[in-house]
């Protein structure tokens, strides 16, 4: 490529700047992947991270006030620096300027900062693969709140790597996302639109999918995804997210869904979430008990040599017997924070089975489970 020069708005490399750094891993052992690559073409930049787990590419197209392009060029510039001097500089148009070698000049106002780069040939390009999977497409507002619901069940232990991914497993017009790290389970099954007539099942590192979630800004727009055999793409307008997939198989959830349960209460979810959240200030990692008495759901957990708390919540319906089990405070905690609705069904399936949870607003297909604690008490 040619030397490049181009004026752009500060604002808007910001913008670009905060989605791409995602992407970027300052302790990498490859030089080039501390930094981000910027290729100028004749009416479009191309700003590029990777970190061989994720790869963003964010594409600005020409514009009268944002960019102005008057030579074509790349270069790739460390990532740490670039941003800090960027959010440095006065509002306005900033000017960068490749000459010779490979020095990037930065003029704005009175300041001016040249940057050692390195040849933007060294960096990963986006993956091209042409035999894919699967191709479909999924509003953004849904697709994050699958994506938060589902992925907080996932392991954060490598012991397991398959538990710290997400299932996606697609069948034409339906996904159903399913994570678990063997204490809890997450699963919700979504339909999707204009679609290929193909099945696939692939396992994405669900950190990978919070930090994609978290890009997804226009809730009204919709995500392309694409199923490739060693990776999954995710494009909406200018933003493409290229994902490794985890090597392995993950384990089925036939067996583990229990097929009938014993009782099933309905209770408002924000009461229940702050009962939960209130008696795990003293259960922490270890047990909180949940028992129903008459009309209530009662949580308890106790410390020793601190104290202990009680609390307890109205029921809004009752089915079957009273129960009483024990379970992790901080793990209930979490699953309940990603509950959408306004109310939860509660259902007990047995002293030595899970409690599942079910939100009662939107569809049967968002399901939690959450193994008991063995308890003598």
């Amino acid at each position: 490529m040619e030397p490049l020069l181009i004026h752009i708005r500060k604002d808007s490399l910001i913008s670009v700047l905060q989605l791409v750094l995602k992407a970027v891993s300052h302790n990498n052992l490859i030089p080039v992947l501390a930094g981000i690559c910027i290729e100028v073409h004749t009416t479009e930049i191309v700003f590029t991270t990777s970190n061989t787990s994720m790869t963003i590419q964010y594409r600005v197209s020409q514009d009268s006030d944002l960019l102005i392009i008057h030579r074509t060029g790349g270069i790739v510039v460390p990532a740490r620096y670039f941003i800090e001097v960027i959010r440095k500089l006065n509002e306005g148009l900033i000017i960068f300027e490749v000459n010779q070698g490979l020095i990037l000049t930065i003029i704005s106002g009175s300041s001016q900062i040249r940057l050692q780069g390195i040849d933007p040939n060294e960096f990963p390009s986006i993956n091209k693969e042409y035999h894919c999977g699967a191709k479909f497409r999924i509003n953004n507002a849904l697709l994050k709140s699958t994506i938060r619901q589902v992925a907080i069940a996932a392991s954060s232990s490598e012991a397991r790597p398959v538990l710290t991914g997400v299932s996606f497993d697609y069948n034409n017009d339906y996904l159903r996302l399913v994570a678990t790290d063997g204490i809890r389970l997450a699963s919700r099954t979504i339909y999707t639109e204009n679609n290929w007539n193909n099945n696939t099942k692939i396992l994405i590192p669900a950190q990978n999918l919070y930090e994609i979630s978290k890009m997804l800004k226009n809730d009204d727009d919709t995500t392309e995804i694409v199923t490739f055999a060693s990776q999954v793409r995710f494009t909406t307008n200018k933003l493409t997210i290229d994902s490794v997939l985890i090597d392995g198989v993950f384990p089925s959830i036939l067996n583990i869904i229990p097929k009938s349960y014993m009782s099933e209460v309905l209770v408002e979810s924000n009461r229940l979430l702050q009962a939960v959240e209130c008696v795990a200030v003293l259960a922490g990692e270890s047990k909180m008990k949940i028992a129903t008495t008459m009309s209530a759901l009662t949580l308890f957990s106790q410390t020793a040599d601190v104290g202990e708390i009680q609390n307890e919540i109205p029921l809004i319906e009752m089915e079957g017997d009273d129960f009483t089990i024990s379970v992790n405070g901080k793990l209930l905690v979490d699953l309940l924070r990603s509950i959408e609705s306004n109310n939860v069904r509660v259902r007990f399936t047995g002293n030595m089975g899970p409690i599942i949870i079910i939100s009662e607003d939107t569809d049967s297909s968002t399901m939690f489970l959450i193994s008991p604690v063995r308890s003598h008490n």
